[in-house]
């Protein structure tokens, strides 16, 4: 490799090119010709002293090195990213009007607040029910869509409902199959229709449990079944945190789609910079569930 600075305008054009599969798409997204795109790549595979772009007129592909180079590179543009935002986090105060919907807001929203108050010390966060969701907050986070004016993103669109209940219940009482559950107790968040939809998927007919058990909110649902009240439907979101510690298993051979996703919306009468970013903090830890 040679001596002289790497210019950034050319790591950004590679970038570009890599990231969109193509000089065409590249020259868009940085307003530039096509050439400029091709003489900033040539410069840097001189400067770097190998080939990152193999030239063919039908198709688009990187070389083994140029492969390599774009996976350090977008690791290099991250941190840069999070530095620029880190950086500008002092400019940031007053308030986060946040509405969530409760079992989220409950069971995964406060380690997501907890990481955004650290990184933003003079933003002080007014939580509110989902019921009080409006146009007046900064960011509604919904199971579902609300009739609220604004940009929104939906999130966790592969989210799966199954079967939990504690180990305790599990070992106690014997739930191995669909039919078991007639010795058991149905814990509800709803009217009992996510329960319909995942008993449909079985090959059991109608099941008629020992007994139901409503309550107001999903939150208020996995904790009965922690507490060994009875068998409730879970979510791949939810049920995250207890699946890994063990309080709740998931159980029966049911598994499906979950029927909405989770939208973050951000209203378009208070849309702020700051809401921006608590969304995307929220998007990029929500969605990574493993």
């Amino acid at each position: 490799m040679h001596n002289e600075l790497l210019h950034l305008s050319s790591l950004r054009a590679f970038f570009s090119v890599a990231k969109l599969g193509g000089i065409p798409g590249a020259a868009r997204d940085l307003n530039v010709t096509p050439g400029a795109v091709r003489h900033h790549i040539r410069t840097l595979e001189e400067q770097l002293g190998t080939q990152l772009v193999v030239r063919s007129r039908k198709e688009f592909s990187l070389t083994a090195s140029g492969a390599a180079f774009f996976a350090k590179l977008s690791r290099a543009f991250e941190e840069i990213q999070s530095a620029c935002r880190t950086a500008a986090s002092d400019s940031f105060e007053g308030e986060l009007h946040v509405s969530c919907a409760p079992g989220l807001a409950a069971l995964r929203l406060m380690g997501i607040l907890d990481r955004f108050a650290d990184r933003f010390p003079l933003v002080t966060v007014r939580l509110f029910p989902i019921e009080q969701a409006s146009e007046a907050m900064d960011v509604v986070i919904s199971y579902g869509e609300r009739p609220i004016h604004g940009s929104r993103y939906a999130i966790l669109k592969n989210e799966r409902y199954f079967a939990v209940c504690s180990p305790n219940l599990f070992y106690r009482n014997a739930l191995r199959s669909p039919a078991d559950l007639q010795n058991h107790v149905l814990l509800h968040s709803d009217d009992g229709e996510d329960w319909q939809r995942l008993i449909r998927t079985s090959a059991a007919g109608q099941i008629l449990p020992r007994q139901h058990m409503y309550f107001p909110n999903a939150y208020l649902t996995l904790q009965g079944a922690r507490e060994d009240c009875g068998v409730a439907v879970g979510s791949s979101i939810l049920c995250a945190e207890d699946l890994r510690r063990g309080s709740l298993i998931k159980v029966l051979d049911l598994e499906i789609p979950a029927p909405y996703p989770y939208f973050v919306i951000q209203p378009s009468e208070t849309k702020r910079p700051i809401a921006e970013v608590f969304s995307a903090i929220l998007v990029e830890q929500l969605e990574n569930i493993g």
